[in-house]
């Protein structure tokens, strides 16, 4: 960390149009002394450090310049584990607006600053839009570019903020030009299968060119049209397809079983996906979904065992055995324990 104070303050000082004579006095004291201190031949008293912060407006600590990289660990931070309250939102935004001047194709700060806008308030999402738009440009298969920008242009994950015919419009020239773009082109037939153009979605569908890992997405695609095309049958006779020995497939498959309330066959592929995994760094998705769906049919002891599989495998194959997730897991299963013994 750099800490050049004097630096920071002839930034600031020249950013908001002030004189080192104003500062001086507010501050009490010479222009001399604020000279020195932007010159590196002196540093302010420590005492006099809250009165500059307030006199600028920021905190204490962004007197201290830090690089770029240290100022998004703090935004990382703020976002994932922080309120974005009105003094972070103004923090992150600020330094990412800096860092975008400096460089506009610069792709994690735009991506960050999607995430910023999104934690805080649609207020700024015509703009975040509009930057996630140049990444496009720069990235076109940055997977996450689209996504964030789904969800601020088009709905998704988070909220939805417009219609999903803004981010199909947008979106759908990359994913034509860019068609081993999986996350793209997977965003882009739920967004079409959503405002239920059929034939534009299996076009997508069949132009898709997926990683072997994920070359079963086509027929799970291609069922999902059927089933917004009211077709459950035609929907599960495409599944049917779809190979038992992908642990991936037979994931998505459940889960889609799981949405047309077909429980027991659901149950079948979220087993049958977690059996087909081996150690080390085995997913919990499909422990998760068992345990949420034993839960809603009652079958308490069997979502018990869920939770405790999840238990095992975090410290079996990630070394967790504190943490958000083991909290998360110990939680439920003594709710669990509770409405066992109410029986």
């Amino acid at each position: 960390m750099d800490m050049n104070i004097g630096s920071v303050i002839k930034k600031l000082r020249t950013a908001q149009g002030v004189t080192q004579e104003d500062l001086a006095e507010y501050l009490g004291i010479s222009y001399q002394a604020v000279s020195k201190w932007e010159t590196g031949v002196g540093l302010p008293d420590i005492t006099l450090l809250p009165g500059i912060a307030v006199f600028f407006g920021v905190r204490i600590d962004e007197l201290f310049s830090i690089s770029h990289e240290d100022e998004m660990e703090r935004i990382r931070h703020i976002l994932d584990y922080e309120k974005m309250n009105d003094g972070n939102f103004a923090y992150a935004k600020r330094t990412l607006d800096t860092m975008l001047s400096e460089n506009s194709k610069n792709v994690d700060a735009i991506k960050t600053y999607a995430k910023v806008v999104l934690n805080k308030s649609n207020e700024e999402l015509l703009a975040a839009g509009k930057l996630l738009e140049k990444a496009m440009e720069v990235s076109p298969l940055d997977d996450e570019v689209y996504g964030l920008y789904r969800a601020v242009r088009g709905g998704g994950e988070y909220k939805f903020h417009s219609d999903n015919d803004w981010f199909i419009r947008v979106c759908e020239p990359y994913a034509r030009k860019y068609p081993q773009n999986e996350g793209l082109c997977n965003s882009l037939v739920e967004a079409m299968i959503s405002q239920k153009y059929f034939d534009k979605a299996e076009e997508i569908i069949h132009m898709m060119q997926p990683s072997d890992e994920q070359k079963f997405m086509k027929e799970i695609l291609l069922g999902d049209v059927q089933v917004k095309k009211g077709d459950t049958k035609a929907a599960k006779e495409i599944w049917a397809t779809v190979s038992t020995e992908d642990w991936r497939a037979q994931y998505e498959v459940g889960e889609r079983l799981n949405r047309l309330n077909e429980y027991d066959n659901a149950i079948a592929c979220f087993k049958r996906a977690y059996d087909l995994q081996k150690a080390p760094k085995r997913a919990l998705d499909m422990v998760y979904s068992l345990a949420f769906l034993y839960k809603k049919l009652g079958r308490f002891a069997e979502a018990m065992k869920s939770w405790e599989c999840i238990l095992q495998v975090l410290a079996e194959d990630y070394g967790q055995t504190e943490g958000n997730d083991v909290e998360w897991a110990n939680n439920e299963i003594k709710k669990l324990k509770d409405l066992i013994d109410a029986k």
